[in-house]
């Protein structure tokens, strides 16, 4: 396909680069490309040149695309997008495009610093990504790294870099580099048929990124901002639906970028309609970096320290509160949000595992006073246990105040997740409280976590403070107990008392006793994570095999929230619904995981059995089928209803089987209407001699056929009981009663006849039998 000594290859001109630029150094190289600062030696103008890499045969196929691409680019000259000045293909077959070369810094940078700085930069890469939807056109490698932040003397303005690398790269999840992969779409990841859409959900999850949210892929997902996102924000639940709208794995769930560029300026507080400008107070003073090379990041700055209450509240006479030391107070408001919560147990998006992908890293502190200071002596730990003294206090100002109701208890321990809150914010604050105060921390940390971050706009900024400070005691205290935590959830396999274990130790220096198990527990958890992030895709092999692999790491390991059995019911329900539709294959296919990875399973092996067997009885089934009409046309219901009596039928021929039956009982029905008729055979009597058999005849017959004929009798003062009966092939039914039964005394009998629909005839009743007598010697002399 494809010979290097060729300059053009149908119709298109091979270049050789060098020919008009001179290529200088590499700002960037990945395995999907690199980017070259180079000098156009006919303009004299620097340059960017880009060069994909197309895979093992070159990507001519692509040829229009780039070119539109590029003429694009070269036409908008849009202020979010980087001009383009060439594109083409080299003599080695590799695509390249030519680009402005720009400085700037990576938007990575900017994580964590003011939200509404984030989202007007955000608001403006939407821009460019609107431009490119105008003329037909997607970038589907949307990611912070693909962000370059450009300062051109009027503020700050987003370049959209990484375009046409998506032209050529192999569709799905694999062909990314990890750091990307977790910001495609879910229809990028699956390699589905993707559009504009699929960069809203990147540019949505960037933005999540940045802000330090964290995002759950459920369904729906659900983003948790930061306090202080939240707080910093005019109108915070706006941007939060319109996040979790964008991470919709549907893309016809998602909304358009007009909708989600008006939720982007409610939040900030700006008028819609208008464009954003970046003021220069929001631009930091760090140096400029050049296009794509690696960007150093920010040289860390400490932390400001917490300042206490500039005011004090007033005291009211007979107030339990006021000989609470202001001191106190000033360490409970003012303890600093605890640091969100590793994403161990929160799912990120594809291709990399979920520590990375929900909230951007915190900024490093310099060392302060506070890291040499005994543990005991340190800020935070002071702090905390202030809260939990004014905590106590608060619970028990709250009990006493309450003369009329009995103080209350703590919650029942519950051994299970909490179920969808229906209690208010606050109410499950208080009940964090009381569950601190008992020592039940594990349970108090549920309570904590059903308030999700667009419910603490419920909350009063003191109440929000309370909140912080019950997570960073619980969080104090978890690291205290860090060394018993890992041992007990180790052993019991309980996951939350070891997610409660690696959430104290992350970020901590763990003692070498407990560096194993710590390290240990982070694996089952990020397997976990794994799981449930393969859970919100909707993925249920790829839960049971993550589970798998947990259960190898951790032998017994719990599963707070069912995963593994939600996905085991969601495969046998597809199963169940194949197997309606006569898809035996496919249905035993649906089951191999399960068989694979939880062989155990209660039920799997008979449901496994019974849809083998479904499918060897399919086709006899089927023909048994095709001949129950003959038996209708032959108006011999019995026949067809004695065909089918002790037939199991496929759920896929169930409803063929029961319609049959229904038509074969109902011509059954209408065939045999009337009971059966029985009588005495000419020629026989009621009587007998002295010593001899007694033999009887009897004819029973119906308007459709006879089924069954019984006799009954007993000697005089004996108990019924059936008698045999012969029954000829003209229909007679005769009976022989021996000496030994009839004792030459009298016999009383009666017989009854049934047909096929269950009628019943009958001659001589229990009640009213028919007597069998001994003839006498001068009745005999008489005859």
């Amino acid at each position: 396909l494809f010979d290097r000594s060729r300059e053009r290859i149908d119709g298109m001109q091979l270049r050789e680069l060098a020919e008009r630029y001179k290529l200088q150094k590499i700002l960037k190289s990945t395995r999907f490309g690199t980017v070259l600062q180079a000098t156009d030696l006919v303009s004299g103008r620097t340059v960017a040149v880009k060069l994909v890499t197309t895979g093992s045969s070159p990507g001519f196929a692509m040829v229009p695309e780039l070119e539109r691409l590029a003429a694009t680019l070269a036409e908008l000259r849009h202020p979010n997008l980087p001009a383009a000045l060439d594109s083409g293909f080299t003599t080695d077959g590799s695509a390249f495009l030519v680009l402005e070369l720009l400085e700037g810094k990576g938007f990575d940078t900017l994580a964590g610093g003011p939200p509404a700085h984030l989202l007007s930069l955000i608001d403006q890469a939407l821009e460019g990504l609107e431009a490119l939807a105008g003329h037909g056109l997607s970038h589907h490698n949307v990611s912070p790294d693909n962000l370059l932040v450009v300062h051109d003397g009027r503020g700050e303005r987003v370049v959209l870099l990484g375009l046409a690398t998506a032209l050529f790269r192999p569709r799905g999840a694999g062909a990314v580099a990890p750091e990307n992969a977790r910001f495609l779409a879910p229809e990028l990841a699956d390699s589905a048929p993707a559009d504009g859409r699929a960069d809203l959900y990147s540019l949505a999850l960037t933005a999540c990124h940045a802000l330090g949210a964290n995002v759950s892929f459920a369904e729906p997902p659900v983003v948790q901002m930061p306090l202080a996102v939240s707080f910093a924000l005019e109108n915070d639940e706006a941007l939060r639906q319109a996040l979790e709208s964008s991470l919709r794995p549907n893309p016809g769930q998602r909304p358009a970028a007009r909708d989600f560029r008006e939720a982007l300026r409610l939040a900030i507080g700006e008028p819609t309609g208008t464009p954003l400008m970046i003021p220069d107070a929001w631009i930091p003073g760090a140096s400029e970096p050049s296009l794509s090379a690696p960007l150093p990041s920010p040289d860390p700055q400490p932390l400001p320290a917490p300042q206490p209450l500039k005011e004090a509240a007033e005291e009211e006479p007979g107030d339990v509160l006021s000989e609470v030391n202001d001191e106190i107070l000033n360490a409970l408001l003012s303890v600093p949000p605890p640091p969100p919560r590793p994403a161990s147990f929160t799912p990120a998006g594809k291709g990399k595992p979920a520590a990375a992908a929900v909230a951007a890293p915190a900024p490093a502190r310099q060392p302060s006073e506070s890291a040499v200071l005994p543990f005991y002596r340190r800020p935070a730990i002071l702090g905390a246990a202030a809260a939990l003294v004014v905590l106590c206090v608060l619970a028990a100002v709250w009990i006493l105040r309450r003369p009329q109701a009995p103080p209350p208890a703590p919650p029942a321990p519950r051994a299970a997740l909490p179920q969808v809150p229906t209690q208010p914010p606050l109410a499950r604050l208080e009940e964090a409280k009381l569950y601190l105060a008992a020592g039940e921390d594990l349970h108090a940390r549920r309570v904590l976590r059903s308030i999700h971050f667009g419910e603490q706009g419920l909350l009063s900024p003191q109440q929000c403070r309370e909140l912080a400070a019950i997570e960073q005691t619980l969080a104090l205290a978890a690291l205290e107990r860090l060394p018993a935590d890992l041992a007990s959830g180790l052993k019991t396999g309980n996951l939350e008392v070891l997610q409660a274990a690696v959430e104290a130790g992350a970020g901590q220096e763990a003692a070498p006793e407990v560096r194993a198990d710590l390290d240990r527990a982070r694996g089952i958890i990020e397997a976990y994570s794994q799981a449930r992030t393969a859970a919100g895709r909707g993925d249920h092999v790829q839960v049971l095999d993550r589970f798998a692999a947990l259960m190898a790491l951790l032998p017994g390991a719990s599963d707070p929230e069912n995963l593994r059995g939600k996905a085991a019911e969601a495969l046998e329900t597809q199963a169940a619904a194949l197997v309606r539709d006569a898809r035996y294959p496919e249905a035993l296919a649906r089951l191999a995981p399960l068989q694979r990875t939880w062989p155990d399973r209660t039920g799997l092996t008979e449901r496994v059995s019974h849809y083998e067997t479904y499918q060897r009885d399919e086709k006899p089934q089927e023909a048994v089928l095709d001949a129950l009409p003959g038996f209708e046309r032959r108006r011999k219901p019995a026949d067809g209803l004695e065909a089918i009596r002790d037939l199991a039928p496929t759920p896929h021929l169930a409803p063929r089987f029961a319609a049959a039956r229904q038509r074969l009982e109902a011509l059954l029905a209408q065939l045999d209407r009337e009971p059966p008729q029985i009588v005495l055979r000419d020629g026989y009597l009621l009587e007998y001699s002295r010593g001899t058999v007694a033999e009887l005849s009897f004819r029973a017959t119906d308007d459709y056929q006879v089924k069954d004929v019984k006799l009954l009798a007993r000697p005089q003062g004996g108990k019924f009981r059936s008698l045999p009966l012969e029954t000829t092939r003209s229909g007679y039914s005769t009976v022989k009663i021996d000496p030994g039964f009839h004792r030459n005394g009298m016999v009383e009998l009666y017989l009854v006849a049934t047909d096929l629909s269950g009628h019943e005839g009958h001659y001589g009743t229990a009640d009213k039998p028919l007597q069998l007598k001994r003839k006498q010697g001068f009745e005999r002399l008489i005859q």
